[in-house]
């Protein structure tokens, strides 16, 4: 019998080798696979829903579905129908509440005219969410040749305006000549100009730089005048509590002073009032007298003793005759 065949050395275990080799590598393509279909949606439920348009062109298979610039489904596929292409859509479930039904769709572009193609969904303002199945308008956006004639019969009048501006620029270009011989000489006068604005300048930051000394000299008189007048009026401040008070003092003395008066006076008519009933007493004591000393005149035994008087005469022309002695 032959001996039994020893593999060698180098080829120990290779069968386990080979076999980890492979599990590593379904591993790596299942979790590819499984990488493509997270990002397919195949792991998120997702909802159907369709559009009819009558022309299919710039809608592929595979084209986002966009809400308010995010990304919410994809185009599923494209078949023809009896008005034309019918597109079906397929949403994710979870932002269907946010599209109600009688939402629209259109064809719109990233970057106006070459940007990469969306489907953009244009919700309604209320009403209940998309079901399953369910049909969506669909608002055809403008061909490239639409927006390049849109372009053109905007831009032609454009260009006819320019060409009648070009065309009077060549009947008038003596007068163009001298408008820009005009303007040549008035750029030549621009340095002259410029220097006399720096002159004008400077002669204002002089006269300003003047003016803020002057200000500044006027401003430290008038604070001089300000302290003194505050210290005047802190005299005054002081002066006036005393000069009150002195016044006060002199109030209160006249006061009183009159009030010594009245009371003086109330004394001198209460005692007038009171000698009055003595001057009646006395002016009737002496008419008594009078009376007594009268009748005793009269009397026999008294009435030779008084000699009556003898009554005084003046002549009439008296006054002129010692009027003209006196002369």
């Amino acid at each position: 019998m032959s001996p039994a065949f020893t593999p060698p050395v180098r080829f120990s275990r290779l069968l386990l080798k080979v076999n980890a080799f492979l599990l590593i590598a379904l591993l790596l393509v299942g979790a590819f696979m499984g990488l493509v279909a997270y990002k397919q949606g195949w792991f998120v439920h997702q909802t159907t829903v369709h559009f009819v348009t009558p022309n299919a062109l710039g809608i592929n298979p595979g084209m986002p579905v966009k809400l308010y610039g995010f990304t919410v489904g994809s185009v599923k596929e494209m078949g023809l129908a009896p008005e034309g292409v019918d597109v079906q859509l397929s949403l994710v479930s979870d932002h269907l509440w946010r599209i109600p039904k009688g939402s629209q769709a259109k064809v719109a572009r990233e970057a106006s005219v070459v940007g990469a193609s969306s489907i953009e969904i244009i919700p309604a303002k209320s009403g209940p969410p998309l079901e399953r199945g369910d049909r969506i308008a669909f608002e055809p956006g403008r061909s490239i040749s639409e927006i390049i004639d849109d372009i053109r019969s905007q831009a032609v009048p454009a260009f006819n305006e320019m060409k009648q501006v070009l065309a009077q620029l060549n009947s008038s270009s003596g007068d163009v000549a001298a408008l820009l011989a005009a303007l040549r000489a008035e750029a030549e006068r621009l340095p002259a100009t410029h220097q006399a604005l720096n002159e004008l300048l400077q002669n204002g930051a002089r006269t300003t730089a003047e003016v803020g000394r002057e200000a500044a000299a006027t401003l430290g008189a008038a604070r001089r005048a300000s302290e003194s007048a505050q210290r005047a009026t802190d005299s005054i401040g002081q002066a006036v509590p005393e000069l009150a008070a002195k016044l006060s003092r002199t109030l209160d003395s006249f006061d009183a002073a009159a009030g010594q008066l009245r009371r003086t006076g109330e004394e001198a008519q209460d005692s007038l009032r009171r000698a009055r009933p003595l001057f009646e007493r006395g002016e009737s004591a002496m008419r008594d007298a009078g009376d007594v000393l009268g009748a005793a005149k009269r009397v026999w035994p008294l009435s030779g003793s008084f000699a009556q008087p003898a009554e005084a005469t003046l002549a009439i022309d008296s006054f002129e005759a010692q009027r003209s002695a006196t002369r």
